[in-house]
């Protein structure tokens, strides 16, 4: 992985955490239709009762969800950790507004007094001098493990590695 890679990783996470959110809303909704008097929709497998084999769900995506929030905070740390090392405080400042708070170097330029091509310049500099941490978090691996433990549960949430 570089040290690129490495940095752009929380706002993958961020849109994960996203997507998770989005799902755990939508089955939330589904709910309604499953616990229908009217039984216009039928979730029904094998023997068990719709209504908890949603509930199973809802709690599989919600420990999805727990899951990332914690990664993304402990990856958050350390990258906020290794770019704190860094000798020069411009260095630091546009890799920290870049890559913890998504903004752009136009906008970094603003805050900095600096143009957009000096921002820019500074954060490759930045990239140049950061030096990885013995273990970096592998947001990727992370997930994919998750992925492993979830499937061995047998409730099939679609997770592409």
């Amino acid at each position: 992985m570089t040290k690129k890679e490495w940095l752009s990783q929380p706002a993958a996470l961020s849109r994960r955490i996203t997507y998770l959110t989005v799902q755990l809303h939508n089955l939330l909704l589904e709910m309604d239709a499953v616990s229908s008097p009217w039984g216009e929709i039928s979730f029904v497998h094998g023997d068990e009762a719709p209504y908890v084999r949603k509930l199973e769900k809802i709690e599989t995506v919600k420990e999805r969800i727990r899951n990332a929030e914690d990664l993304y905070d402990r990856l958050r740390a350390q990258i906020e950790e290794t770019i704190l090392r860094l000798p020069n405080e411009n260095m630091r400042l546009v890799l920290l507004y870049h890559y913890l708070e998504g903004r752009s170097f136009s906008q970094i330029g603003d805050i900095l007094f600096l143009n957009k091509g000096s921002a820019a310049r500074c954060a490759a500099r930045g990239i140049e001098e950061l030096v990885l941490p013995e273990e970096p978090i592998d947001v990727f691996s992370e997930i994919c493990n998750e992925s492993e433990r979830m499937y061995t549960d047998t409730t099939p949430l679609s997770v592409v590695c």
